[in-house]
């Protein structure tokens, strides 16, 4: 019998089902701060067949046809079909858990965009009670704001969801994280400002030409920015973010100083 575990994640309710009793209290474990009861949205399916050696999966492929996602590697077949919302994987390593959870956040980010928002590679910090997010390629600092910012809480510093709310949007943690990143919680924030993040040695704000940032902003959005048929809606629903929340280019020390420079 499948057992299942349900998630709040930026308000979207997803099932994850297994049958497998070892890799569903796993599962638990690693989402266990959004684990919720009731209805849900979206449904995730999966199986494990642990008929092999091989420990970890290689990253699978992805081909889109319409509204319908595959995902195809060595020892991992996933598909997701987003207007059924509905997807399944198939897995056969000895370790599941990175694979189920590297399956998860593609479908999320194919979900998440489906319901009008979208997932971004960055860093999502509560200050003040207001969300700050900081954007940017891996290594460019978001987990070093993150750390820097004892006094505030990080909702992720790696993928958080933005959901538009009328003419402002709202920013949530998701539950996926690396063990060198800070393990996200489960909460969200109204999204004040974003700041594309550049190391260097001064603290201080760059204005943005909207062009430049759009392109920036847009080389931060997984999976979405891949997919050929969703590269117009993408665009338009990025534009309309910037127009709406201010975006800046923040460059800082591996301290907590650039807090000084945001707040003005």
């Amino acid at each position: 019998m499948n057992k299942i575990i349900t998630l709040d994640i930026a308000g979207l309710h997803i099932a994850l089902t297994c049958k497998n009793t070892r890799l569903f209290n796993a599962l638990c474990q690693r989402y266990r701060l959004f684990l919720i009861q009731g209805e849900t949205q979206f449904q995730i399916e999966v199986a494990w067949e642990n008929n092999t050696n091989l420990v970890g999966f290689s990253i699978p492929d992805i081909s889109y046809l319409n509204n319908q996602v595959v995902l195809s590697g060595r020892e991992f077949s996933g598909y997701c079909d987003v207007m059924e919302r509905h997807a399944s994987l198939v897995i056969g390593v000895t370790k599941p858990v990175a694979a189920v959870d590297y399956f998860f956040r593609v479908v999320f980010a194919l979900m998440v965009f489906q319901t009008e928002g979208m997932m971004v590679h960055g860093a999502g910090i509560r200050h003040n009670g207001s969300g700050y997010l900081f954007f940017g390629h891996s290594g460019s600092g978001k987990t070093t704001v993150s750390r820097s910012s004892v006094n505030d809480e990080v909702l992720n510093d790696d993928l958080v969801a933005l959901m538009p709310q009328g003419n402002t949007w709202r920013m949530y943690s998701t539950p996926f994280w690396n063990p060198t990143q800070v393990k996200p919680k489960s909460l969200a924030a109204p999204l004040t400002a974003m700041y594309r993040l550049i190391q260097d040695n001064k603290v201080y704000l760059e204005s943005f030409k909207t062009g430049q940032a759009l392109a920036e902003f847009m080389a931060n959005i997984p999976i979405i920015s891949s997919n050929p048929t969703q590269s117009e809606c993408l665009m338009e629903r990025c534009i309309t973010l910037l127009r709406q929340v201010p975006a800046y280019r923040l460059h800082f020390l591996p301290d907590d100083s650039f807090w000084q420079v945001i707040a003005g």
